[in-house]
């Protein structure tokens, strides 16, 4: 509404340039058919933003009858903000050649007549002021466009930037969940599945103790209650992991301090075990390290016992964590 109003002034002063809009009476009809054409032209400011190409053109109407290229810059505005690169070039120096055009035909044809005989002593051609207000112009429009074209590419560039970092944060809970589970996977083959080996197992070697009449066989049951607690243990941990989140740091199950434990069970569900552990210094033994010698001490004497149950075993650990770790696990 703002530029509509002051649309209506510039409309005014505009109509000196035509010849023949006014007298020293007053305007004439010509002057009032341009007022009126010009105002109907400005009354498409409203749409500049949605229909850029009717300002314009209206704008160009408007510069045309030599009112003024006001409009026309406003329109040529919005216009080039939306058009591509190469589209603002060609349209850049179409909007320059209407504004020279105008100029010309002010200094070198009646239009503009009125104004150029304008004196006020101040002693600035009227020549070089209307190049210079022309001049002026158009550099404000060009700034205005850089201005505008600036702001939009970096507003696209702060969503493009932000659709990624959101992109990469899913990513990101997605790898961490993937790892999450392939931890679960692990603790159930490593612990969890080794545990419900032997307890298979030591369940199959009390019914025969009890068949038979084996004195043992209450022992046998006993080791079995034992497993079966640390299975449940086992299992409540792993449960325990998963409310926790992926976030949760997690500890590494096992040690080497327990390999002793897991020949005892082996034995206990009835695998022959020959075995010799050396540990030296492991105490200094990282979190990792301490793990996988674990995990593949349980993984070894577990498929034993699954794939070749009432084999012999010779089992042989020597580890150190200053000259490293030597395992050897066979059967017949």
């Amino acid at each position: 509404m703002v530029l509509f109003v002051f649309s209506l002034f510039v409309t005014v002063l505009g109509l000196a340039n035509v010849p023949g809009a006014e007298t020293a009476t007053g305007m004439t009809d010509l002057g009032l058919g341009v007022w009126l054409i010009a105002l109907v032209a400005w009354g498409t400011v409203f749409l500049r933003r949605r229909f850029p190409w009717v300002t314009l053109i209206a704008g160009l109407v408007v510069a045309l009858i030599g009112v003024d290229y006001l409009l026309f810059l406003l329109g040529a505005f919005h216009v080039l903000v939306r058009a591509d690169a190469r589209r603002r070039v060609l349209f850049g120096c179409g909007t320059f050649a209407v504004v020279a055009l105008w100029v010309v035909r002010d200094l070198t044809t009646p239009w503009g007549a009125d104004v150029f005989t304008l004196d006020d002593g101040s002693g600035v051609s009227p020549t070089m002021a209307t190049v210079a207000i022309a001049a002026t112009s158009l550099v404000i429009t060009a700034g205005s466009v850089a201005l505008s074209v600036s702001l939009r590419t970096t507003a696209e560039e702060r969503r493009r930037a932000e659709v990624e970092h959101t992109r990469a944060t899913t990513l990101g809970d997605e790898l961490a969940r993937q790892a999450e589970r392939q931890d679960l996977a692990r603790e159930i083959h490593d612990g969890l599945t080794n545990r419900l080996a032997l307890l298979s197992m030591m369940g199959g070697n009390v019914t025969k103790a009890v068949e038979r009449g084996d004195p043992s066989a209450a022992d046998l049951a006993r080791s079995l209650q034992a497993q079966s607690r640390e299975a449940l243990g086992d299992l409540r941990g792993l449960v325990h992991d998963l409310r926790e989140g992926p976030s949760a740091q997690q500890a590494p199950r096992g040690t080497m301090r327990a390999v002793p434990a897991l020949i005892a069970d082996a034995r206990a569900a009835g695998t022959s075990v020959s075995a010799t552990v050396v540990l030296d210094g492991i105490s200094t033994a990282n979190a990792a390290l301490d793990s996988a010698v674990h995990r593949m001490a349980q993984e070894s004497l577990t498929n034993a016992m699954k794939h070749a149950h009432g084999a012999p075993v010779s089992f042989y650990l020597e580890a150190a964590p200053s000259s490293g770790v030597r395992l050897r696990v066979t059967n017949p």
